[in-house]
C-alpha cells in the first residue's frame, strides 16, 4: 500500500477532513467561569464589529471586535442558532473555554445572545492557524518545531491534569498569537473534549475509558478507531502533528479512508524518506515513542521531559524581574478581599501584551509545565530569600480557589497591583461588570450573583458583607464608582 503521496496534496486533504463524533461528555469546573458573563442583548452596545470578517467556518463567522470602553481588540465569533445541530457539543466547548485556564489555551472573555445568534468574545490571534504556518514554510526546523511542540504539549498536559481529553488535536486547532515576535500557540476548539473522570458510589474518583469515535481521521489513534481509549489518544495526535511539522506530510495517509485506517492500525512509522535525512535521531525517537500502542505511549509529562524537547527548551534567566515580581506576590497578601475579587476578574480580561513578563515568569516558575505553581516550585525560585512559612503564606493568599496551588489567572491577579492603578479604563470596565443593573452602584445582590458558588448561604452572606464593608465609605450599603476607585487605588503596604 502506497502512503507517500505526501507534501501539499496530502496536507490539503487533511485540511478538508472534518472532526467526527456521535456524542459528547461531561466537563470540569473552575472559579474562572465566575467572571465570564453570559448576557442577553445587543453586543454592538459594547463592541464595534468590523464590516469584513476575519474568517468563516461551518458554524459561524469571526469578526474583529473593538471593546468600546477600553479599545481592546477581540475576536468575535458569531454563530447562527439555527446552524447549531449538536447543542451538547456546542455547550461542551463553551463550558471548557469558561473553565480551562492556561497561557496556551484560547481565552473566552464573554458571551452575548440575541434572538438568532450567539456571540463568543475571544482572545484575538492574528497569526493564523498552525496548519497555514506549516504550509507556508513547507516544513519547520527542529528548533521551531520543538518550541511549538513544547507549548502545545503544555496545554495538553494541563488538560490531562484536569482530566480532560481534547480528542481533536490537529494543526488547524492551534492558533498563532501573532506573526510578529516570539512564536506562541493557543489551543482552540473544545467541541469534542471529554471528561474521563467518574465518581463511584462512595464519591471516590475513577478514570474511565472513552468509547466515542471522535476526532479527525489522519490524527486518530488506533484505539480510538476501536472505540476503547484513554487520554493518550491526544499524545498520538500530538505525535502526528510533530511528524508533520518536521517533514511537511502526515505519517499515515492515503487518498482512500479505508487504507488510511489500515495504515493507522499497522502503526509503522517510517523515517526513510529524503525529508528525514537531516532530522536528528532524538526527534525520531520522540515521535516513535508517541506513535506506538497506548500502553507503551509516553505521557504528556514524559514527552516534555524528553531529551529532544529539553535540548531546545527556553528557560528565562532569573534576575531583577523575578525579585520585583516576588515583591508584588508578597504585597498581594495585604490586599482586601474586595480588591482580590476585582483583580481576579481583571486577570481574566487582560491581554497577553499587557502581561508578557508575568506570563513568561509563570512559565519559568512552573517547572513541570502542568499549569500550576506549587510551594516546591516557589521554593526553587526564591532560594534563600524567603522562609518556607513565608512561601506557604504567599501561596495561600493567592490560591483563591483553595486547590493547594496557584493557577494562571491567580498568578496574574497577584501581579496586577501596578497595572490596574495605571489604567482607568480597566477600572471602569471592572466596575461596570459588577454593576449588573447599570444603576451606578455595586450592591450586595450583584456581588452574590457573581460570587456565590457555595451551598453554605450563611458563609456567602458573611463574605459579601465583608467585601462590601471594605469599600462602602459612606455606609449606605452599596459601592459607587468613587468608592470603588479609592478602594482600588489604595496602597497595600
Amino acid at each position: 500500500m502506497e502512503q507517500k503521496e505526501h507534501s501539499f496534496g496530502t496536507l490539503c486533504k487533511i485540511k478538508r477532513q472534518h472532526s467526527t463524533s456521535r456524542k459528547s461528555c461531561a466537563n470540569l469546573s473552575s472559579n474562572k467561569e465566575l467572571f465570564i458573563s453570559d448576557s442577553i442583548g445587543d453586543i454592538r452596545s459594547y463592541y464595534d464589529l468590523s464590516e469584513t470578517p476575519l474568517g468563516e467556518g461551518a458554524f459561524g463567522v469571526v469578526y474583529l471586535g473593538t471593546e468600546k470602553a477600553t479599545g481592546e481588540k477581540r475576536a468575535v465569533k458569531v454563530i447562527e442558532k439555527s446552524k447549531i445541530k449538536n447543542f451538547t457539543r456546542f455547550h461542551n466547548e463553551i463550558y471548557a473555554l469558561k473553565t480551562l485556564d492556561h497561557p496556551h489555551i484560547i481565552k473566552l472573555y464573554e458571551i452575548f445572545k440575541d434572538e438568532d445568534h450567539v456571540y463568543l468574545v475571544q482572545e484575538l490571534c492574528t497569526g493564523g492557524e498552525l496548519f497555514d504556518y506549516i504550509v507556508e514554510q513547507e516544513y519547520l526546523t527542529e528548533e521551531i518545531s520543538a518550541k511549538i511542540f513544547h507549548q502545545l504539549m503544555q496545554s495538553i498536559m494541563y488538560c490531562h491534569k484536569n482530566r480532560i481529553a481534547h480528542r481533536d488535536l490537529k494543526p488547524e486547532n492551534f492558533m498563532l498569537k501573532s506573526k510578529d515576535g516570539e512564536l506562541c500557540v493557543k489551543l482552540i476548539d473544545f467541541g469534542l473534549s471529554c471528561s474521563y473522570m467518574t465518581f463511584g458510589d462512595s464519591g471516590s474518583q475513577k478514570l474511565k475509558k472513552m468509547t466515542t469515535k471522535a476526532g479527525t481521521l489522519f490524527f486518530m489513534a488506533p484505539e480510538v478507531l476501536k472505540h476503547n481509549y484513554s487520554n493518550k489518544c491526544d499524545i498520538w495526535s500530538a505525535g502526528v502533528i510533530l511528524y508533520i511539522m518536521l517533514c511537511g506530510y502526515p505519517p499515515f495517509a492515503s487518498e482512500d479512508d479505508a487504507e488510511t485506517v489500515e495504515l493507522i492500525n499497522e502503526g509503522e512509522v517510517e523515517f526513510d524518506d529524503e525529508a528525514w535525512e537531516l532530522i536528528s535521531d532524538e526527534a525520531k525517537d520522540l515521535i516513535s515513542k508517541m506513535l506506538v500502542t497506548e500502553k507503551e505511549r509516553l505521557s504528556s509529562k514524559k514527552c516534555l521531559s524528553h531529551p529532544w524537547v529539553k535540548k531546545y527548551s527556553y528557560s528565562r534567566k532569573k534576575g531583577k524581574l523575578l525579585d520585583s515580581q516576588l515583591s508584588r506576590l508578597k504585597e498581594f497578601q495585604h490586599n482586601t478581599k474586595f480588591r482580590k475579587v476585582i483583580l481576579s476578574y481583571l486577570s481574566t480580561r487582560v491581554s497577553d501584551d499587557d502581561i508578557k513578563q508575568e506570563k513568561d515568569l509563570f512559565n519559568s516558575i512552573d517547572k513541570n509545565k502542568d499549569g500550576y505553581i506549587t510551594v516546591k516550585e516557589l521554593q526553587e525560585v526564591t532560594k534563600d530569600t524567603m522562609t518556607e512559612l513565608d512561601i506557604k503564606n504567599i501561596l495561600m493568599s493567592i490560591d483563591l480557589d483553595k486547590n493547594g496551588a496557584i493557577n494562571y489567572s491567580e498568578f496574574i491577579a497577584a501581579s496586577m497591583n501596578e497595572i490596574i492603578t495605571k489604567d482607568a479604563s480597566k477600572m471602569k470596565t471592572a466596575f461596570d461588570f459588577f454593576d449588573r443593573d447599570k444603576n451606578g452602584f455595586i450592591e450586595r445582590h450583584e456581588l452574590k450573583e457573581i460570587l456565590s458558588k457555595n451551598n453554605d448561604e450563611m458563609l456567602d452572606e458573611l463574605l459579601i458583607d465583608e467585601v462590601v464593608n471594605e469599600c462602602d465609605l459612606d455606609g449606605d450599603g452599596k459601592i459607587d464608582y468613587l468608592e470603588f476607585y479609592r478602594c482600588m487605588s489604595m496602597n497595600t503596604d
